[in-house]
C-alpha cells in the first residue's frame, strides 16, 4: 500500500515563516526599484522637454517661449519673471502655456507628467491631448489676467520664467516638488511645497515664487526638495542648455546658486 506524507504543523509553520522573512527582505528593494525606475523615467522626461526648448528657441530668434510674447507665439505673459525686488507684471496666470506653445515639439503631452507624481494622479493622471481643459485644467486662458480654473493641471514639472540659452547654468525646469516651508539647516527637506500648507495642496494658479541669492543658503528656511512626494528629498532638474541633472537637496542648492550668478529668476509652478 503506498502512503503519503504531508507536512507537518510545525514544517508548514516554519516554511509560512520563511516565504515572511523573504518578503520582508526582498520588498524594500522592489520598491527601491520601482523609485528608482520612476526616477530615471522622469529624467528622460525631461530631456525630452529640453530638447524641445531648444528646437523651439532655434525658430525664435535664439529666445526660449519664456520670453517670446504671446501675439508671436510665445508665453511671456503667462509666466512670472523676477526684477530683483519682486516678480513683475503682467500678472501671471497659466505657466503651463509655456509647454502649450511647444506643443509641436513636444510631440506627447505624457512628457510632462513624471510616474511618482501621486498628487496629478488623483486628476487622473496624464494628459492625453494639449487641449486647455486636459493639460491645464482651465477653459482658454487670457494673458495678463489671473482667472480661476476648474480643475488641476497635468504637468509635474516647474518653469523658470527668465531662463536663457545665454546663461546655460540656468535651471530651466524641473520637479515641481520644491518648498522652503519648516525646511531646516545642513540642507533638510521642505515638509510641502510652495503653494500648499500643512493640511492642503496647491491651488492653482500658484503664485510665482522670486530666487534670490539666500533660497540657496543652507540655513533654515532655504528651498528644498519635499520629504514626501515625488521623488522624496531628491528629484530632476533640466537645464537651460538643455541637460539634465539628478540631484539631492545639497546638489538642489549648487544649481539654484548657479541659476543667480548673473540675474534674479522666477520659479513658476503649474498645479
Amino acid at each position: 500500500m503506498k502512503s503519503t506524507k504531508a507536512f507537518t504543523v510545525i514544517e508548514l509553520l516554519v516554511v509560512v515563516i520563511i516565504i515572511a522573512v523573504l518578503s520582508a527582505m526582498l520588498l524594500p528593494a522592489l520598491a527601491a526599484t520601482k523609485g528608482n525606475s520612476q526616477k530615471i523615467y522622469c529624467i528622460n522626461n525631461l530631456k525630452q522637454i529640453g530638447l524641445a526648448f531648444r528646437t523651439w528657441e532655434a525658430s525664435h530668434n535664439s529666445r526660449y517661449p519664456q520670453a517670446v510674447s504671446y501675439s508671436s507665439g510665445g508665453a511671456n505673459e503667462y509666466c512670472g519673471h523676477a526684477n530683483g525686488a519682486g516678480i513683475t507684471a503682467p500678472n501671471p496666470n497659466n505657466p503651463g502655456m509655456v509647454f502649450m506653445v511647444m506643443s509641436n515639439q513636444l510631440v506627447t503631452p505624457k512628457v510632462l507628467f513624471c510616474p511618482a507624481d501621486n498628487y496629478h494622479w488623483a486628476g487622473n493622471g496624464y494628459a492625453t491631448n494639449f487641449s486647455y481643459g486636459d493639460l491645464l485644467g482651465c477653459s482658454t486662458p487670457v494673458a495678463g489676467q489671473r482667472a480661476p480654473q476648474s480643475g488641476m493641471t497635468k504637468i509635474s514639472y516647474f518653469i523658470n520664467g527668465d531662463a536663457s540659452e545665454a546663461d546655460p547654468q540656468d535651471v530651466m525646469t524641473g520637479d515641481g516638488n520644491i518648498g522652503n516651508q519648516t525646511a531646516t539647516a545642513n540642507n533638510g527637506a521642505a515638509s510641502y511645497r510652495f503653494g500648499a500648507s500643512a493640511t492642503s495642496q496647491p491651488s492653482s494658479p500658484v503664485t510665482p515664487v522670486q530666487l534670490s541669492a539666500t533660497a540657496w543658503g543652507v540655513g533654515a528656511g532655504a528651498w528644498a526638495w519635499t520629504a514626501n512626494d515625488l521623488h522624496q528629498k531628491s528629484g530632476n532638474l533640466g537645464m537651460a542648455d538643455g541637460s539634465c541633472q539628478s540631484v539631492s537637496i545639497s546638489g538642489l542648492h549648487t544649481y539654484l546658486q548657479n541659476s543667480t550668478n548673473s540675474a534674479m529668476c522666477a520659479f513658476n509652478f503649474p498645479e
